[in-house]
């Protein structure tokens, strides 16, 4: 590969979003670190020192794969063709918010446009990058992620952190970041990052019934996965509207700052009312931890809208290859969401 295709394969990540030199050169640095040492699954799979359940979970990834190119129409392109030895988490995602309305800072740059999350191959670097933005005023998170997706512009490898997950897990995540590599909408950060969910919660669970049965453990777990983003979209809507009428009010900013803590405290209590309708740890973290605009709006971002969905996964047969092409079809330019209710006020006319 050419220095000039990897810079702008650099460029384009939705992990990036920024145009600082020093910034990119880490992330490129990285990223080449990463590509170089990663070694054909071949050549795992032949080594008798790594244990069968891995080499069973390099399959499974491979076999997940090849369903959602050969019945969901995703482009997996050379993706998990290869394998990286990572101990840890791969990325360090940074996310922040203004502290007295509900807006997401924005990281603009060419290609993808505006995105609303940084990431970092360091902790250390996302740390930094945190207490920048908790200078300037901005509620900020920090979460870890297992794995990425270059968007089709480099081979994404298996990370070996990654086989410590069971089926349903590890087939949601092959599905949501083969579908970035699909479909991915310059600027549309919250878009992509639902569609993604959606297509891996669903897919996970019809790939996971095709293989296990539908009765199988793994399904279930599935299930379970897709229910608890339901669960938890339902009351981070109802916070983000209660924090919204909150921060309209006509009072100072200071007295915004000063009296929102009540407000994310009766949000906890009221988290821990639902709690017990949660079927997996995803979300258990929330009762822990102090509640902020970023906290919100960072989850928000994944499973927001999931309802439209699945309302046109069922206006179109319960098929999500349908799915998919209907919006690889989005004209250039056009909202996704209008585009989307475009569709159901047809379908409603008909």
């Amino acid at each position: 590969m050419s220095f000039l295709r990897l810079f702008l394969a650099f460029i384009l990540f939705g992990l990036s979003g920024c145009s600082n030199a020093l910034y990119i050169s880490k992330l490129g640095w990285n990223q080449g670190f990463i590509s170089y040492y990663s070694v054909p699954v071949e050549q795992v799979l032949k080594d008798e020192q790594v244990d069968s359940r891995a080499k069973e979970k390099i399959l499974f990834v491979q076999e997940v794969k090849r369903y959602g190119e050969e019945r969901l129409g995703l482009k997996g392109r050379k993706n998990y063709s290869t394998f990286f030895g990572a101990k840890d988490s791969v990325l360090h995602v940074v996310t922040a918010s203004e502290k007295d309305r509900l807006r997401l800072h924005t990281w603009n740059f060419p290609i993808v446009g505006g995105v609303t999350y940084k990431g970092f191959f360091t902790r250390e670097d996302a740390l930094k990058e945190k207490r920048r933005l908790d200078e300037q005023g901005y509620d900020t998170l920090v979460q870890q992620a297992g794995a990425y997706s270059t968007l089709g512009w480099l081979k994404d490898p298996i990370f070996s952190a990654m086989l410590q997950w069971n089926e349903a897990t590890l087939s949601n995540l092959i599905l949501h970041e083969t579908t970035h590599a699909t479909v991915y909408l310059r600027g549309r950060t919250d878009f992509n990052e639902q569609l993604a969910t959606f297509i891996g919660n669903r897919g996970a669970i019809d790939f996971l019934k095709e293989k296990y049965g539908p009765e199988s453990k793994e399904v279930r777990e599935a299930i379970h996965d897709q229910e608890d983003d339901l669960c938890i979209a339902r009351w981070i809507d109802q916070s983000c509207q209660r924090l919204s009428e909150f921060y309209d009010q006509p009072i100072s900013r200071s007295e915004k700052l000063k009296e929102r803590e009540q407000v994310f405290q009766s949000l906890k209590q009221e988290f821990r009312k639902i709690k017990i309708q949660l079927k997996t740890n995803n979300y258990r973290d929330f009762e822990k931890v102090e509640l902020n605009n970023a906290i919100l709006l960072a989850h928000r971002r994944y499973v927001r809208q999931l309802d439209k969905f699945e309302a046109l996964y069922e206006q179109l047969g319960r098929d999500l290859k349908r799915v998919v092409k209907f919006f690889q079809e989005i004209p250039p330019k056009e909202d996704p969401f209008s585009h989307l209710e475009k569709a159901f006020v047809a379908q409603r006319e008909r």
